[in-house]
């Protein structure tokens, strides 16, 4: 018996077992990471790892369980667990399942380049990357982290109401980082390449960028508190994204937990800001022709010029809005139930350089480091207070680093102080939410605390 004929006698078992709807996700992941410290192997794995979830509604409930190996028993277990699990949970919970598309979207799906590198390869690729770093021999420079990792994945999805879906995709990480050591001083550093398209990786590139932005903080001084115009790079954006993405999820809208509710088509931000959740991205790794729950993955508008044009469903949420899902129900992981998450959102980027935006600005600061969006964001209200590193600009120019600084602010009210997005669009390496993107933005007022 082979996975699939498993998923369909679990199937069988749980209509026997009295569930009106169930559905079988099953997932394998190939999964290689190699660290690299001095040149060395500090870390290696190469592991497959595979696994069906059943889903099922029972009296107006869900029940979920989890399976890793295949046999005979395993199906009556592990329907009979989803019941257990159904009989305890809460009046009313049913999620709705989805009875397929008359057609997905395609994507490249395996990037056959990308799977026929050789651990060899990777390995030495990985090494190419500390070499890098260490070669700036002006300043002294170590490495903290220096990882490679490859993932294939392959995804299906059976159900009782005639949905039947597949697909693959596969994907590459790296990610450096470096301390740079000036005297006493100390700073850190970090770089990463994320992607399918092998082509498109340059690990000496990655190397050196790394060093270059832990050297580049060396010197930092303070900063007096007041309101500043201010850039934000693009990694910054895309983190205050990630924090605050959740405003733009229905599930939060319908529970009352996002500043947003009531705003459907009214202008939230300013005209130069656009906002799309574009699951068909070539390439990225929030891409994929279907969610986790079988609905098509689509490329939407949520912000146009400012305007908010629609809020992010999964198919619970959506049947509670009185909406159709837009294919945005995820499973964290393998066990994990069906959430709300983003597949590649990002703010779009405009026309100017980094350069042309602090030519713009004239004076001002470069934000280009921020930390605790965990502990220092409020994601309902939109309130933030990060500490934050960056660079003084004056008269268009990078000049001194600056450090132990705090930016404040509401992410809704710096919405709608963007004064320009930049042309840098970039993503940041995929969290639970989604993957996150934006250009460098010129924001006319931030309140910076020395």
């Amino acid at each position: 018996m082979d996975w699939e004929e498993f998923s369909k006698e679990l199937l069988e078992e749980g209509k026997r077992k009295g569930f009106s709807e169930c559905e079988t996700y099953f997932q394998r992941k190939k999964n290689f990471e190699v660290l690299i410290l001095e040149g060395e192997i500090s870390h290696y794995e190469n592991s497959i790892t595979q696994g069906v979830c059943f889903r099922g509604i029972r009296e107006g409930k869900t029940g979920y369980a989890y399976c890793e190996k295949i046999s005979d028993d395993a199906v009556a277990f592990v329907v009979e667990q989803a019941k257990d699990n159904a009989e305890i949970g809460e009046e009313n919970t049913a999620e709705a399942l989805f009875e397929g598309a008359k057609e997905y979207p395609s994507l490249l799906g395996i990037e056959e380049n990308l799977r026929n590198l050789s651990e060899e390869e990777k390995i030495s690729a990985a090494k190419q990357m500390e070499q890098a770093a260490l070669s700036l021999g002006e300043y002294s420079v170590a490495i903290d982290y220096c990882v490679l990792e490859y993932h294939e994945v392959l995804t299906k999805i059976f159900n009782t109401k005639g949905l039947a879906a597949s697909y693959e995709k596969n994907n590459a990480i790296a990610y450096v980082s470096a301390i740079a050591q000036q005297g006493k001083e100390i700073k850190t550093g970090s770089e990463y390449w994320m992607g399918s398209n092998w082509e498109e990786f340059n690990p000496a590139q990655i190397g050196r960028k790394a060093a270059e932005n832990a050297i580049s903080h060396l010197g930092a001084t303070g900063l007096p508190s007041g309101e500043y115009p201010v850039i934000l790079q693009n990694s910054v954006m895309a983190g205050l994204l990630s924090a605050f993405c959740s405003g733009f999820f229905g599930e939060s809208v319908e529970k009352g937990f996002s500043m947003l509710k009531g705003k459907l088509h009214e202008k939230i931000a300013s005209e130069k800001v656009s906002i799309r959740d574009d699951g068909l991205l070539p390439y990225h790794l929030g891409s994929s022709p279907f969610d986790s729950e079988g609905v098509p993955c689509q490329n939407k508008a949520v912000v146009s010029k400012g305007r908010l044009e629609t809020f992010l469903y999964n198919q619970k949420a959506a049947k509670m809005a009185g909406v159709t899902s837009t294919g945005n129900g995820f499973k964290s992981s393998l066990q994990a139930p069906v959430q709300t998450a983003c597949t590649n959102f990002y703010v779009v980027a405009g026309e100017k350089s980094l350069e042309e935006l602090m030519e713009e600005m004239g004076n001002g600061i470069l934000i280009t480091e921020i930390a605790g969006l965990h502990s220092g964001t409020n994601d309902i209200s939109g309130d933030f207070s990060l500490s934050a590193e960056g660079f003084v600009i004056k008269d268009g120019k990078k000049e001194n680093p600056v450090e132990q600084i705090t930016i404040a602010g509401n992410f809704y009210a710096l919405l709608q102080e963007i004064e320009e997005c930049g042309n840098d669009l970039r993503f940041m390496m995929p969290k639970a939410k989604g993957c996150m993107g934006a250009p460098s933005v010129f924001v006319r007022k931030v309140a910076i605390s020395g």
